[in-house]
């Protein structure tokens, strides 16, 4: 349906941005958390490319599991910012995997999962992820990137609930996101033309 795309390509591209870098910067010392830190450094940058070679050294390196979980994080950021969306899940399908990571980690790759396959269009596991991590954090932001706020995460469920022809659903998260204009039609077409109006104001 070209209305579902639409809203799709709205939400993927108001998210991200663009890489600043196209070659990868040759990474610091070989030690972990100077490597974890420089990640996110150039993630914060928008230097993907960058952030994907730190991130990879720091799980290269990595002694522990929590380290291992966040540099798979950070790569599976890293790599569907660049729109690289395979390795991207395949970063966070890893990292979910993994015990012993912390539960702030652990909602990282949880909400980037959750997008990952929504742009897959996998929207019942992007309903199922992004779920999860706000039933454990409903206060959820992602500390590295001031964009994802937990209204977008939940615009996120309000999506894959509506590509999944799930109305009800999705008009219930709606009514959370947006309480004042509650309860909101499960009419497809008034139910889209009020999701977009949710994005628009992001």
């Amino acid at each position: 349906m070209k209305c579902i795309s639409l809203v799709s390509v709205l939400l993927f591209l108001a998210m991200i941005g663009c890489s600043k870098d196209s070659t990868s910067t040759s990474p610091g010392p070989p030690v972990e958390k100077d490597n974890l830190a420089l990640g996110w450094q150039s993630f914060e940058a928008q230097r993907y490319d960058s952030a994907v070679t730190y991130f990879t050294t720091a799980y290269n390196e990595a002694t522990t599991a929590p380290l291992r979980g966040e540099s798979l994080s950070g790569r599976g950021w890293s790599y569907m910012y660049k729109r690289d969306l395979v390795k991207s899940k395949g970063d966070f399908v890893f990292a979910s995997g993994l015990t012993g990571i912390t539960a702030s980690v652990v909602n990282d790759v949880r909400v980037g999962s959750a997008f990952a396959l929504y742009s897959l269009n996998d929207f019942s596991g992007a309903a199922l992820n992004a779920n999860a991590a706000l039933s454990d954090n409903p206060a959820y932001v992602f500390a590295h990137d001031a964009k994802v706020t937990l209204k977008r995460v939940r615009l996120l469920i309000v999506q894959s609930y509506f590509a999944n022809g799930q109305f009800a659903q999705s008009a219930a998260q709606l009514d959370i996101v947006d309480p004042s204009r509650a309860p909101h039609s499960t009419d497809p077409t008034i139910l889209l033309g009020n999701i977009t109006a949710a994005l628009n104001s992001l």
